[in-house]
C-alpha cells in the first residue's frame, strides 16, 4: 500500500495521562445515558417473564416478526438490486451532470418517511398521477394499478428510500478496485463473466453486505410507510404494534414486551453492521481508485443500458416530490369538481394557528436538538479518535446504539418515563427534544469521526512543535479543517428532527404539534392538498440540509 493511501495517523491528547485523555468522554456518556439509556431502561418496568413468553406464543405476534423480517428482508434485496447498476455507473462512467446526478440519488436519505409516503400516495394512489395518466391514454373507468395498500407499495416505498446506501457504499468500493487486478485475469485468459465472479464480487462482498445490513436495520424499524402504505393488520411489524398497544389499546406492558425484542434484535443486527462497515472501509482503502470512462466512448450497448437506468432513478426519486409540490398548488370544490391551480392551501397553512405552530415548533426542536447533539457528538468522536481509548471501539459502537434501537422504542421510553415525572411537570415538547438529540447522535458521531480521521497527523505534531497546546491546536488547526463535517453534522441532525415522526407520535398528545404530525393527521383525514402544503414546507427545510449536506460531504454519514 503506498503511503498516500494509508490512513492518517491520530496523534493522541498532548503529555496527557490516562485521565486527561479520557475525561471529556463523561460529557457525551451523560448525555447517552440520561437521554437513551435511562428512557430505554424505564421500559422493564413493564416487562414480565411471563409477559414476554404469552407475546412470542401468541400466534398473532409471531405473525407480526416474521412479517416484519420479511419485508426488511425483501425491501433490502429490492434496494440492493436497483443500487448495484448504479454504483456500476458513478463508479465507471464520467458523464455531463454526473455531480448533479449523485446529488439527486442522496436526496431519498435526507427525506422524512411522512413525506415519501406522501408522494407515494400521490404518485401511485388510485387517482394518483400515474393511474390517472393510464386511464387517460387507455380510456379505462377503474384504476388499472393496485399499488397502495399493499405489500407491493411498501417494498417500492423502502426501495425508493433506501437504495441510496447500496449505490454509495457499492460505489466508493467498486471505484477502488484497481485496473491492475483485473488487466491480470485478463492476461490469465479469464473473461468478463469469470472476472466479476473472482475478482470483482469478492472485493464488493464486503460492501455489498454492510450496505444491505444498514437497510435491513432501517425496513426492521420502518414505522411510518407501514403504518400508511400497508393499509392493516396484515402487514403490521413490530413498531406499528408497538404504536397501536401503546397509544390506541394502552396496553403499555405488552408493548413494552414487543419494544425489548425489537431492540435486542435490530442491537444484534447495529453490531452486525458496525463489523461489516468496519471491513467495508478498510477494503475501501486497499487500492488506488481506477480512472472513470468517458460517456461517449462506451458501447452502445452501455450508453443506452446507462441513460435508461437514470431515467428511470431520475423519475422515481424527482416523480413523488415534484408530484407533491404540483398538488399543493391545487384545489378541488367538493369531492366531484375540478382540480384548479391556487394558492388557497398557503394562505390557509399560514392563516392557521395551529399550522403556523407546527412549522415554528418543529423548527425551535430541531435547533434544540442539533445544540445537544452537535456538542456530545463531537467530544465523543473526538476522544473516541486522539484520546486512544483502551476500548474505542466498544465506546464508539454504544454511540452507535441509538441507530439500533428504533425511534418508536425510543419513544415509549420516554413515554413511560413521562409517568414517572412529577404531576406538575407537562412539557412533553423537551422530551422530544432529548429523544431526537441521542436519535441523530450516531450520525454526528459518525459524521464527525470520519472528518477527524481525515485530518493529517503531521500537521497536528506541526502546531504543538511550534508550541501550539492542545486547546490551541484544536481550535486554530483542527476546527477550520472540520469546517464541512460540523456543518454536515448539524444539517443532518436538524433534518432528522424536523422529520422524524415515530417518537413524536408515541409522546405528542396535541400540545406539541410538529410537521410531520400535522403531515399525517392531514393524510389520514384525506386533506391531501393541505398535506402537500405542509409537506412542501419540509421539503424546503430539508432541501436546505440537504444542499449543505451535500455540498460540504455527506458519505461519511453510512
Amino acid at each position: 500500500m503506498s503511503s498516500s493511501l494509508k490512513p492518517n495517523p491520530s496523534p493522541a491528547f498532548p503529555g496527557g495521562g490516562y485521565f486527561k485523555k479520557n475525561v471529556l468522554i463523561i460529557f457525551p456518556l451523560l448525555i447517552l445515558g440520561a437521554f437513551f439509556i435511562i428512557p430505554v431502561l424505564s421500559i422493564f418496568r413493564h416487562i414480565s417473564f411471563t409477559g414476554i413468553l404469552e407475546s412470542i406464543k401468541n400466534d398473532y405476534y409471531r405473525n407480526v416478526i416474521s412479517f416484519t423480517f420479511l419485508q426488511a428482508a425483501v425491501s433490502t434485496l429490492a434496494a440492493v438490486a436497483l443500487g448495484l447498476p448504479g454504483a456500476w455507473i458513478m463508479s465507471h462512467i464520467n458523464f455531463r451532470g454526473r455531480r448533479l446526478v449523485s446529488s439527486i440519488t442522496t436526496v431519498p436519505f435526507v427525506l422524512p418517511s411522512v413525506l415519501v409516503v406522501l408522494g407515494f400516495v400521490l404518485c401511485f394512489g388510485n387517482s394518483g398521477i400515474l393511474n390517472s395518466f393510464i386511464m387517460k391514454i387507455t380510456s379505462a373507468e377503474k384504476p388499472p394499478l393496485k399499488i397502495l395498500y399493499s405489500f407491493k407499495a411498501i417494498i417500492l416505498a423502502h426501495t425508493f428510500y433506501n437504495f441510496p446506501i447500496a449505490l454509495r457504499l457499492i460505489s466508493a468500493a467498486w471505484r477502488q478496485i484497481g485496473n491492475s487486478r483485473i488487466e491480470a485475469a485478463e492476461i490469465l485468459g479469464a473473461g468478463r463473466t469469470r472476472i466479476f465472479f473472482t475478482v470483482i464480487l469478492p472485493s464488493l462482498l464486503p460492501s455489498i453486505i454492510a450496505a444491505g445490513s444498514l437497510i435491513f436495520i432501517f425496513c426492521f424499524m420502518s414505522f411510518a410507510v407501514i403504518l400508511v402504505l400497508g393499509g392493516g393488520p396484515a402487514f403490521s411489524t413490530l413498531e406499528v404494534e408497538i404504536y397501536r398497544l401503546a397509544r390506541i389499546s394502552l396496553d403499555i406492558d405488552s408493548a413494552a414486551s414487543l419494544a425489548l425484542l425489537g431492540a435486542l434484535l435490530t442491537a444484534l443486527f447495529t453490531w452486525i453492521y458496525i463489523r461489516l462497515q468496519k471491513r467495508a472501509s478498510a477494503s475501501i482503502r486497499a487500492e488506488k481508485a481506477h480512472p472513470l470512462s468517458k460517456f461517449s466512448k462506451l458501447p452502445a450497448r452501455s450508453r443506452v443500458f446507462t441513460i435508461i437506468y437514470l431515467l428511470i432513478i431520475l423519475l422515481l426519486i424527482i416523480g413523488p416530490l415534484a408530484a407533491v409540490v404540483y398538488r399543493s398548488f391545487q384545489h378541488r370544490s367538493g369531492w366531484s369538481g375540478n382540480l384548479a391551480f391556487t394558492f388557497k392551501q398557503y394562505t390557509d397553512l399560514f392563516a392557521g394557528e395551529s399550522s403556523t405552530a407546527a412549522i415554528f415548533t418543529s423548527v425551535i426542536i430541531a435547533f434544540a436538538a442539533v445544540l445537544i447533539s452537535l456538542p456530545a457528538g463531537f467530544t465523543a468522536a473526538y476522544v473516541i479518535v486522539r484520546g486512544r481509548l483502551t476500548f474505542s471501539g466498544l465506546v464508539e459502537t454504544l454511540f452507535m446504539l441509538p441507530m439500533g434501537v428504533s425511534a418508536i422504542v425510543i419513544g415509549l421510553g420516554y413515554y413511560s418515563l413521562f409517568t414517572l415525572l412529577p404531576e406538575g411537570f407537562s412539557n412533553k415538547g423537551l422530551l422530544i427534544v432529548f429523544a431526537h438529540s441521542v436519535i441523530a447522535l450516531p450520525f454526528v458521531v459518525r459524521t464527525f469521526t470520519t472528518g477527524i480521521r481525515a485530518i493529517k497527523g503531521s500537521l497536528i505534531e506541526a502546531s504543538h512543535t511550534l508550541g501550539e497546546g492542545h486547546l490551541g491546536t484544536l481550535l486554530r488547526v483542527e476546527l477550520p479543517l472540520l469546517k464541512g463535517s460540523i456543518i454536515s453534522a448539524a444539517a443532518f441532525a436538524f433534518c432528522i428532527s424536523a422529520g422524524e415522526i415515530n417518537a413524536v407520535l408515541i409522546l405528542s398528545d396535541g400540545t406539541t404539534p410538529t410537521i410531520p404530525i400535522s403531515i399525517y393527521r392531514l393524510i389520514s383525514s384525506y386533506q391531501f392538498f393541505g398535506a402537500c402544503a405542509m409537506g412542501t414546507v419540509l421539503m424546503l427545510i430539508c432541501g436546505i440540509a440537504f444542499y449543505l449536506i451535500d455540498h460540504y460531504g455527506g458519505d461519511e454519514i453510512f
